[in-house]
């Protein structure tokens, strides 16, 4: 009990004489502003090398894979899919989503198999790097602005001390030094803030880069099986919808659906069924 008084009151003694004591010298216009910085800074790093240590190992993202492939499997829509990435807070839920947010659109669009593997890759890594270097634009801007705002406290200073010893009228230095001494405490305070900030900005920068490079495999994956379970089904489902629009079919987009089943890979079970939905789809809408 006694040494936790005693810590407490070396705590207190802390925050109220020597920090204060330096603030109060440099100035609180700069040296609150720097506080703040550094409070931020340090958040920032802190949580995102929580948020790193979070990123599952390749096991477990293996595993998580596989549950995956098998959801898409049981289920041809991807509903399912969507709400089991929704209950889960990681970052493959969210890389994984907004891949399927993007496939849906190129869905739409009638996109080749190729063109939706290539634009649902770039949108894998750029999801992946918006995850793990969200806010570290901010520790690069901390370091940034706290130097110079170290160095603007500083000037700041050194024109008033020289302001003081043209009015006293004498080329004593002790006149300015003690006023110099206390500008610079805002150069040392700046780079204080600066220093960290940039060594966890690089540090974290290049850890979000290598843990980028360790996914890229496994959302290759991901992509993959989503358009080889649902993506190929999709597009040739559209094919037929836009062929049967014109009724009977002629030789020719007999021929055109014969290339585009080989194509995709699409098995003559697999067609048959497309095709009863298709011809359901269109009966439907006719009565």
């Amino acid at each position: 009990m006694i040494a936790l008084i005693e810590q407490k009151s070396w705590w207190s003694w802390l925050w109220d004489n020597w920090l204060v004591d330096i603030i109060i010298k440099g100035g609180p216009y700069i040296m609150v502003p720097l506080f703040i910085f550094s409070v931020i800074s340090m958040g920032i790093i802190i949580e995102r090398i929580y948020r790193y240590l979070r990123v599952p190992g390749d096991k477990k993202i293996a595993s998580e894979l596989e549950k995956i492939e098998g959801i898409l499997k049981e289920n041809k829509n991807l509903e399912s899919l969507v709400k089991y990435f929704e209950e889960r807070s990681s970052i493959l839920s969210f890389v994984f989503l907004s891949v399927l947010k993007r496939y849906e659109f190129l869905l739409q669009e009638n996109r080749s198999i190729n063109d939706m593997r290539q634009e649902l890759i770039d949108t894998a890594v750029d999801s992946t790097s918006e995850y793990l270097e969200e806010f570290l634009p901010i520790v690069s801007t901390i370091a940034n602005v706290a130097t110079l705002l170290g160095l603007f406290g500083t000037i700041v200073g050194m024109i008033m001390s020289f302001d003081e010893l043209a009015k006293g009228g004498r080329g004593d230095p002790a006149v300015v030094a003690h006023g110099i001494s206390v500008a610079l405490l805002t150069t040392a305070a700046g780079l204080t803030v600066a220093i960290p900030s940039v060594l966890g900005y690089s540090f974290l920068k290049r850890r979000a880069e290598k843990i980028t490079s360790r996914l890229a495999p496994f959302e290759n994956h991901f992509i993959n099986t989503l358009l080889r379970e649902h993506g190929r089904i999709e597009t040739y489902k559209s094919i037929l919808r836009s062929v049967y629009r014109n009724g009977n079919l002629s030789e020719e987009e007999l021929e055109y659906l014969r290339r585009k089943r080989i194509e995709l890979d699409i098995s003559d079970e697999e067609a048959k069924a497309i095709e009863e939905e298709v011809r359901g789809y269109f009966k439907e809408k006719k009565e």
